[in-house]
């Protein structure tokens, strides 16, 4: 497919990226870039407590939603509607906003948004309920119907063939939000699971069919790709520390927030990470908690199996002894994709897995594991060993 022109004819900004170089903005993006609503996200951390595990993890949602702006444009070069200046000017601002409603520590207290609404709802609600609806009325031009139209397809809720289409380029498969966060949050963790070839894999993209799709001749780099966010969640995400860190931040974010600072707008945009800290660190209540997460006092691994049945069994037996207190379960499950991949093979559609061995190799990644507190590791090491 032939890369179409850049249609960014009014470039006012360029932020310095170390994935991309040079990411450009026009001067309605900016607005919505500078806005306090917008800037909220330089204080909330991409990867929760993954920083407390991997040092280097200090990136924000900040940059990851430039990231993503960037990488939904070179999406839309290889697709039709990437020509039309209206769809590009939407599609991108979506990008750019897709991550508004995420609370403090990003998807690690998600679980705490009252009535499993999750971040997207609030997304939704910041671009409607506030500054943003009015930038991009008055400055982007958008009428109310297309921002209404940039909501569903920033959170995944298109309706209608075209708005399904185009919320694929951000939110499926290999869309831009997975491609960003997967190249990112490697090189800021200093691993090399993640790293990808994003530019082969960008230019073997197509549209056919009203779907996105790879051709065959990409196919290595879908496998790179693939494999890459499968060790990223094995090594990085799933890691014993960071998942043990996580529980014990939900309890102690579960202390510092209420239901209101979910539902209440004005309240959430006004809470991020430094908000949450402040509370912890100065609160003398939350002391032993807070001690938990950033002192280096966490509960510790005594048990890992990938066996429901087997995790069923330790459980029992833990709690048969040791105070429930003391202990903390926990159990991941991830598919390697969501939903069929297809490769586009001359003029058929074929699907991933039935043209790469690798892929269709790949298995659910699924582990369930024990931690307690210090000093009842021996006594729940004997137990499990008994």
């Amino acid at each position: 497919m032939k890369q179409r022109e850049n249609l960014l004819t009014e470039v006012v900004k360029e932020f310095s990226d170390p994935l991309y170089g040079f990411v450009r903005v026009s001067s309605g993006e900016l607005k919505l870039i500078d806005t306090l609503i917008f800037q909220r996200l330089r204080h909330i951390k991409q990867l929760g407590t993954a920083y407390l595990v991997f040092p280097s993890a200090q990136h924000s949602r900040f940059e990851h939603a430039i990231g993503v702006l960037h990488l939904t444009d070179l999406l839309l070069s290889r697709t039709r509607a990437g020509s039309d200046r209206r769809i590009r000017d939407m599609v991108r601002v979506a990008g750019l906003l897709h991550d508004l409603g995420h609370p403090p520590f990003s998807h690690t207290t998600e679980v705490l948004i009252p009535d499993e609404r999750g971040h997207e709802e609030l997304t939704g609600r910041i671009i409607l309920e506030t500054e943003i609806y009015d930038i991009l009325r008055k400055d982007l031009k958008f009428s109310h119907e297309e921002v209404e139209s940039v909501v569903r397809i920033t959170t995944g809720n298109p309706d209608g063939e075209e708005e399904k289409f185009l919320s694929s380029l951000i939110t499926g498969q290999f869309g831009s939000d997975r491609m960003d966060y997967l190249r990112r949050d490697a090189f800021f963790c200093g691993v090399s699971y993640g790293i990808f070839d994003y530019q082969r894999l960008l230019s073997t993209v197509e549209e056919v069919e009203g779907k996105l799709v790879v051709h065959i001749s990409g196919l290595r780099a879908l496998e790179n790709f693939l494999i890459g966010r499968y060790f990223m969640y094995v090594q990085v995400y799933f890691h014993k520390v960071v998942r043990i860190l996580n529980l014990h931040l939900i309890d102690l974010i579960g202390r510092v927030l209420s239901e209101k600072h979910f539902t209440d707008l004005g309240l959430f945009l006004r809470t991020n990470d430094t908000t949450v800290l402040a509370e912890a660190f100065s609160n003398p209540d939350l002391r032993d908690l807070t001690e938990r997460v950033f002192g280096r006092k966490h509960f510790k691994e005594v048990f890992s199996t990938r066996s429901r049945e087997e995790f069923e069994e330790a459980k029992d037996l833990i709690l048969s002894r040791i105070p429930p207190d003391k202990v903390k379960f926990d159990s991941v499950y991830k598919e390697p994709f969501d939903e069929d991949i297809e490769i586009l093979d001359g003029d058929r559609l074929v699907k991933a897995t039935e043209v790469s061995d690798l892929i269709g190799s790949l298995k659910p990644i699924e582990i369930h594991r024990i931690y307690v507190d210090a000093d009842v590791r021996e006594e729940a090491w004997s137990l499990l060993r008994g």
